[in-house]
């Protein structure tokens, strides 16, 4: 009869048949939009419930009406980046302004809510690790108000910007002309193996940019190639990119998976070695999403999950350059 200590022996065995079988791509496209008490619109794009087996972490995309508002809510850490519309948030009392480009990190536990002040729907990408904090007994989403339409009274009410950072120093806003260049000035402690990953792109919430760090999720980097180039080739755990333009594809132990703009991808934490081409007639630009359990675990085995520059058949790092004819 088989006990605990069996299944235990089994589950390695189980996960990897999983990774085998999980998505890659989360298509824009193919995902409907609902509305919930928090948002007109909204859609679940990578969660274990969709067969992304994730480190614990959910990726979603919402939309604002013009002239509407968010939920009212509170609940762990969030990373947001805006795609579209302008208007500003109110967390804790403290308001702070985004439009296109801006990149949001909401404090543990913070009471937030968005407002929408342009002429055109808000779009946004969302990251949280709800699941995760579900799983160790401290998940909890509280809903304090319901998304809906603004009054101009309210709107009239809330105080200006004050500052891009909390009472204590930390920072909760980037806009992305304030953003540093990557690859620029690296931070010494940067891994050889993800140096020259790809041709460049911004650095957002990073403790470089005033941002807390650690954080249990963030977004963290914008990377860019240009039309018929590459990004490297590495491996490392879990990875989340959000296409914000372009197109191409991804190959992952030597399956091709293609992508567009709004897709997300997701490569599982599994080590599995990957390279990200454009062979498209434009630029692409991905959004990197950090969910910090990564971190945690290669600081508890960097022996194994530290990530790691993959070689040529010559043994040169197979790193980012123009697509080879």
């Amino acid at each position: 009869m088989e006990n605990f200590y069996d299944k235990w022996l089994a589950e390695g065995s189980r996960i990897d048949d999983k990774f085998a079988r999980s998505p890659v791509i989360a298509h824009d496209s193919d995902i409907p939009w609902v509305k919930t008490r928090q948002d007109a619109k909204v859609k679940l794009m990578v969660s274990n419930e969709q067969g992304f087996p994730t480190m614990g972490g959910v990726v979603m995309k919402a939309e604002i009406p013009a002239g509407g508002h968010t939920g009212k809510h509170s609940h762990g850490e969030e990373s947001m980046h805006f795609l579209s519309g302008s208007g500003f948030s109110i967390i804790d009392g403290r308001r702070y302004d985004w439009k296109p480009g801006s990149t949001m990190q909401i404090p543990y536990r913070g009471v937030h809510q968005h407002f929408n002040t342009g002429s055109e729907p808000a779009q946004y990408i969302s990251a949280m690790c709800l699941p995760l904090e579900v799983f160790v007994n401290i998940g909890r989403v509280e809903q304090l108000e319901d998304c809906g339409p603004n009054d101009p009274r309210v709107l009239a009410s809330f105080p200006k910007e004050e500052s891009q950072f909390l009472k204590n120093g930390q920072r909760v806003v980037i806009h992305l002309k304030d953003a540093p260049q990557y690859p620029g000035e690296q931070p010494p402690d940067t891994p050889e193996a993800v140096k020259n990953q790809h041709v460049s792109g911004k650095y957002l919430v990073v403790g470089r940019n005033g941002f807390k760090d650690p954080s249990s999720v963030a977004i963290a980097h914008i990377f860019e190639e240009p039309a018929g180039y590459h990004g490297g080739k590495h491996k490392h755990l879990e990875a989340v990119l959000y296409v914000l333009d372009g197109e191409g594809f991804t190959e992952i132990r030597g399956v091709s998976h293609r992508w567009e703009a709004g897709d997300v991808m997701h490569v599982p934490p599994a080590m599995f070695e990957h390279l990200h081409f454009n062979n498209g007639n434009k630029s692409y630009r991905l959004l990197r999403i950090q969910f910090g359990i990564r971190i945690w675990f290669t600081n508890i085995w960097p022996e194994g999950y530290m990530p790691q520059r993959v070689y040529d058949e010559s043994g040169r790092p197979i790193v980012a350059g123009k697509i080879a004819l």
